[in-house]
């Protein structure tokens, strides 16, 4: 109990901000006698020749910030959602509840922030996203590792732990990645080689990148997230329930199938340094139908019209997984301009 004890300080830090409404440093302790202003933050430095790419680096990072957190937190509340709410487990439940609020506050507190805020208001958001996210991920292994060794219980399986645990391992490499920091290998992401540095490009940053870079870029991005929408399909296909609602369990089975085709191309396309391109258009067209599929499935749910008119998922489980599948459609258009 005693790591979970410190996560539950770390959280506590964060729901007590420095009182002056401009200051986004995570860290101040100036108290009442902070100063800061929109144009003077706490930290702020005089402009350089650099400060553009500075900000343009960072901005890069809240843009992917925008996106990833509203998903960690959701990743909170399925781990909330996925365990045995015996005794022995309040603590768990706890602390999956503070991180889903922690990280509720800060997506709003980002979305709030506009990308044309003084440089360090930027950055201080980043940091304090890198940290906040950096427990979440230790929350997650800790879990996975009690689900695997069944010292944990809970209908939330230890697969999709750890493929949470991916995702948000791939976002803090992002942010790291903005600050010319390459943090993640290949391993920690679940993807072939595993020793070798994973790039993590912000999507912003593509266009800094050599093609060299921006190929190896695509491989990574396509190995990972064929990866994770084939699990997410995977998932689907035990989630329906027996029978009434087999047409969706073959689609999603098809869907699992088509990524896992898709990842084993990556892999040759890298090995042979062809065929690129017909990796990113084949991996948009999959990417495009698996997404109206979850649209299709999100719908038939809220409005009650699926076979017994629920399903043993939220419905805010599809919709998370569609907002992940656009997010790569994303990457994969700009890699393929």
């Amino acid at each position: 109990m005693d790591n979970y004890d410190g996560f539950s300080q770390n959280l506590q830090s964060y729901s007590k901000p420095c009182p002056n409404p401009y200051c986004y440093n995570p860290h101040c302790k100036c108290g009442a006698k902070c100063k800061c202003t929109p144009e003077r933050p706490c930290g702020c430095s005089d402009t350089s020749s650099s400060a553009g790419l500075l900000h343009e680096s960072v901005v890069a990072a809240v843009e992917e910030m925008r996106v990833w957190v509203i998903l960690m937190a959701e990743h909170a509340k399925f781990i909330r959602l996925g365990l045995d709410p015996n005794p022995d487990q309040e603590h768990f439940f706890r602390m999956a509840d503070q991180f889903a609020i922690q990280l509720e506050q800060l997506h709003y507190c980002i979305q709030q922030t506009p990308n044309t805020a003084p440089t360090q208001i930027l950055i201080n958001l980043r940091e304090q996203t890198i940290q906040m996210v950096n427990q979440l991920i230790i929350f997650k292994k800790t879990l996975f590792k009690l689900l695997e060794e069944c010292k944990g219980l809970g209908i939330l399986p230890s697969m999709l732990v750890d493929h949470i645990r991916r995702e948000a391992d791939r976002f803090v490499g992002t942010l790291e990645r903005s600050k010319s920091k390459q943090t993640k290998t290949r391993n920690q992401l679940g993807i072939p080689n595993g020793q070798i540095l994973a790039e993590t490009v912000p999507r912003n940053l593509y266009h800094r990148l050599s093609g060299k870079q921006l190929f190896k870029v695509g491989i990574e991005e396509t190995a990972f997230f064929s990866r994770v929408h084939g699990e997410h399909a995977h998932h689907l296909s035990m989630s329906f329930r027996p029978e009434v609602q087999e047409n969706y369990r073959q689609q999603a089975l098809f869907f699992e199938k088509e990524f896992a085709n898709h990842r084993s191309q990556s892999k040759e396309v890298e090995k042979t340094g062809t065929g690129f391109e017909k990796l990113v258009r084949e991996g948009i067209k999959i990417s495009c139908d698996f997404n109206m599929y979850l649209q299709r499935v999100l719908n038939d749910i809220t409005t009650c019209t699926i076979p017994t008119k629920q399903t043993n998922f939220p419905p805010l489980l599809a919709d998370h997984m569609s907002r992940e599948t656009v997010y790569y459609i994303d990457i994969l258009e700009r890699l393929h301009r």
